[in-house]
């Protein structure tokens, strides 16, 4: 398989009042975006594309903010985010919001309680906890919580057009699945827009860890799904 390309980033800082300006900015950029509408009904074509879309985000962004030329970056194929603004690694969900969303990845989630990017792009969950025991004994898993340097999601619900933009930390509830480890139901965070996980450290912990026992309940059922088989004597069973 091959590897994703390498994204050349240009270092961008940005306080909190300038981070919260980015998030409003791309927030109504993207409420901007019309949704393609199919025949004569009215109805919200559910087969609109997320390239197109990322395409005239951009257009649209640098548009209103010219400076941003060298900020914007659209992701090759396989990169751990679809975008990137500012810095800020953004992952673009077009959704009618009526079944719950696969939203693992592996180097974003690394990424959210680290700020290191160089997670591998394939690795298994052994691997990502050595990682994490790597970041733990290197000082590098963030006690303090930093927006920017989370993974975001930028949600359009193609039934109402309404935008959604969090950081992983601040959605409301992670759904643990066998099959996929991690799951948001979009209907229930536009039911809960306004949530919010509180800045300061116990919080922020809470949530981290919140995060990572859901990831590791989904891995728990997978492997209760399967270690029946994994055990079974197949010699046994063919004679």
């Amino acid at each position: 398989m091959d590897q994703p390309k390498k994204i050349k980033l240009t270092l961008v800082e940005f306080n909190k009042s300038e981070y919260d300006a980015i998030i409003s900015e791309i927030k109504e950029v993207s409420k901007m975006i019309g949704l393609v509408k199919s025949g004569g009904d009215g109805r919200i074509d559910s087969a609109i594309k997320e390239m197109p879309f990322l395409i005239e985000l951009k257009r649209l962004l640098l548009e209103r903010n010219p400076t941003w030329e060298n900020d914007i970056i659209i992701s090759p194929p396989r990169a751990s985010c679809d975008i990137l603004i500012k810095l800020i690694r953004i992952n673009l969900k077009l959704t009618d919001c009526k079944t719950s969303d696969n939203c693992m990845n592996k180097p974003s989630i690394y990424y959210s309680i680290t700020g290191d990017s160089s997670y591998p792009y394939s690795s298994n969950w052994n691997n990502f906890l050595d990682k994490m025991k790597e970041a733990k004994a290197a000082g590098t898993i963030k006690s303090t919580r930093d927006k920017s340097t989370e993974y975001h999601y930028l949600v359009k619900n193609k039934i109402t057009g309404d935008v959604l933009l969090k950081p992983i930390f601040d959605v409301h509830t992670y759904i643990p699945n066998a099959s996929n480890d991690l799951q948001i139901n979009w209907k229930n965070e536009f039911a809960h827009f306004e949530y919010v996980t509180e800045d300061d450290d116990v919080n922020y912990k809470k949530k981290v860890h919140s995060l990572l026992t859901c990831i590791q309940q989904s891995v728990r059922e997978m492997i209760n799904r399967t270690n029946r088989f994994a055990s079974a004597d197949i010699t046994e069973l063919l004679n």
